[in-house]
């Protein structure tokens, strides 16, 4: 499902090629470290759970693959992470991951310490490259766009803290899902947020790049709405309903913030690209 398409990390820009080490590069400083991390390789399958950003912390993975500790650790999207050796891809390879760190870290700080997990315990070498990639592009629809000035009603906090039930966090898009009465209902909501911050909530698996131009903060809320409908195995079925829903989420954003994406309609982008140059299966704890 193209839904896939639509979710959260993001285009980062990584400038020209720069070789890495195991750990870093030779000219950044060291990375922050997990208080306690404990990894161990599970065979029985990807697919597991955990959250994104750690919490109260710590930050737990079940079943969690190679590709989202790199997209994680280097906030980039699936799609810009090259070389993953075969060993790794697939259902076949795995880790349940605990790690602790202090309560108020920040997501910068988190990704410091991914860095240094890879580094460490998977023996992990990168360099950075730019590509040309497929990506989708955001844009403004014909007649302007439609957003809203940023109200200031939020709260700074990092990523780790876990804003008022009643307040969201200043600069952060969330998508949230909605499954009742046979219609499946996916919101984009975001405080205080630029238009690159919701292209990158729209960036986990492909890349979507911001084309509008649009400059400053606003407050963002899109729903789109399509039927939830059981499983098919049949292809024109399929085929139907992927069109029918990459309708639907064009028809949201051109209506409720006079932005145009269109799902599925790529085109070639200079991006950049997390290329693997050697990974290892993880030291015992």
């Amino acid at each position: 499902m193209v839904a896939a398409t639509a979710a959260l990390a993001g285009v980062i820009g990584m400038g020209a090629a720069i070789a890495a080490a195991p750990g870093a590069s030779q000219d950044e400083p060291e990375r922050l470290r997990f208080d306690v991390v404990s990894v161990k390789v599970d065979h029985t399958g990807t697919g597991g759970a955990g959250d994104k950003f750690p919490k109260h912390g710590t930050w737990r993975w079940t079943r969690i693959p190679l590709s989202f500790l790199v997209k994680y650790a280097y906030d980039v999207s699936l799609k810009q992470i090259a070389n993953i050796p075969n060993s790794f891809q697939g259902p076949d390879t795995a880790f349940e991951i605990i790690a602790k760190m202090p309560p108020d870290v920040t997501d910068v700080q988190f990704r410091q310490m991914l860095q240094s997990l890879l580094a460490d315990r998977f023996k992990f070498a990168m360099h950075r490259e730019m590509r040309e990639l497929p990506v989708t592009t955001l844009g403004v629809a014909k007649g302007g766009h439609k957003l809203q000035p940023a109200t200031g009603q939020c709260v700074q906090a990092p990523q780790s803290a876990t804003p008022p039930p009643d307040q969201h966090r200043c600069g952060e898009v969330t998508l949230k899902y909605d499954l009742r009465d046979g219609v499946r209902r996916q919101q984009y909501f975001g405080r205080s947020v630029s238009v690159g911050d919701l292209a990158a909530a729209l960036s986990p698996n492909e890349p979507v790049v911001d084309d509008t131009g649009i400059k400053g903060l606003w407050d963002i809320e899109v729903n789109i709405e399509t039927p939830l409908l059981p499983p098919t195995n049949d292809p024109e079925e399929k085929s139907s309903r992927e069109f029918e829903y990459r309708r639907s989420f064009h028809a949201a954003f051109e209506k409720q913030l006079g932005l145009n994406i269109e799902l599925g309609k790529l085109k070639k982008r200079p991006m950049p690209v997390i290329v693997i140059d050697h990974v290892e299966l993880p030291t015992p704890n």
